[in-house]
């Protein structure tokens, strides 16, 4: 297979859409003045595959006025929080260009409910107070570099990754290109937080004796929301570094039952993964 030179991978990351870094400084005024939506609701005006998702939260009685008159009720139910999360996963969602970034984005996105969901747990369990709703961005952005991938590199990974009806194992993506840096090089494209390129440079480093404690929780959460949700597509999970699923678990502060039965995370997700799916227009 012909090696992809680095000179290629940065111009064809030059030529990548900017929404994640459109909705960053939208979001970044958000926090200045969380009473004024209008760049929100201009954005979404004006943006195709955003309308199309925000038009999901209209309620079946007020879909007659249209998105620009529901827009403002709609943006007031999620609260700043809620909002800032759809905004980056429709700015992921928009680089969708075939059915392989589709299997990828599914992945990515089931991943970041997953990683929101396993907090949950911790707090409640362990009585911490991580932010939930980070961690849902942390998993959104942290295999972008899988998305660029499928969406330069299509023929190549058919050959590979997706040749067959049998469990994709999207590691082999890292025979193509090395998703982690990609995603380095991305997320500086973006311009977004230090720590979200950092986790994409290194999240697959579990053990790396020179990280913080704190880093090493955020992987670890991360490495069990992706196992996850590879499971529930039937993807092959990678074995990186002698990887053992169980052991992240044991790291975050879980049991296996909390993860792995109808209570625990991964029963409630099924649950939920057809409507997760539908509200981004995925299938």
């Amino acid at each position: 297979m012909e090696v992809v030179s680095l000179s290629k991978i940065l111009e064809l990351i030059d030529k990548l859409p900017n929404y994640p870094k459109d909705i960053h400084q939208i979001n970044k005024n958000l926090k200045t003045d969380n009473d004024d939506f209008t760049p929100v609701i201009n954005y979404v005006n004006s943006n195709k595959i955003f309308s199309k998702i925000f038009n999901n939260f209209i309620p079946e009685s007020k879909r007659e006025l249209g998105l620009s008159e529901n827009l403002p009720s709609i943006i007031n139910k999620l609260g700043v929080t809620n909002l800032r999360n759809v905004l980056y996963t429709c700015s992921v969602l928009a680089l969708n260009e075939n059915e392989q970034t589709a299997l990828v984005l599914k992945k990515i996105i089931i991943a970041a409910h997953i990683s929101r969901d396993i907090i949950e747990k911790i707090n409640l369990f362990r009585k911490t107070k991580h932010n939930p709703e980070n961690f849902y961005l942390y998993a959104l952005f942290h295999d972008v570099g899988e998305l660029f991938a499928t969406m330069y590199f299509q023929e190549e990974l058919v050959q590979t990754v997706f040749d067959s009806n049998e469990s994709i194992d999207l590691d082999d993506i890292n025979d193509v290109v090395h998703h982690n840096e990609i995603g380095y090089m991305m997320i500086n494209k973006w311009e977004l937080p230090s720590i979200f390129s950092y986790i994409c440079l290194n999240h697959t480093k579990l053990e790396y004796r020179k990280f913080t404690a704190d880093f090493i929780f955020i992987i670890n959460v991360l490495a069990v929301a992706d196992a996850l949700a590879m499971e529930i597509f039937d993807f092959k999970k990678p074995l990186i570094n002698n990887w053992d699923v169980g052991h992240s678990i044991y790291k975050v502060g879980l049991r296996e039952d909390d993860v792995y039965t109808e209570a625990g995370i991964i029963g409630a997700v099924n649950n939920k993964i057809p409507k997760i799916l539908s509200l981004y227009n995925l299938k």
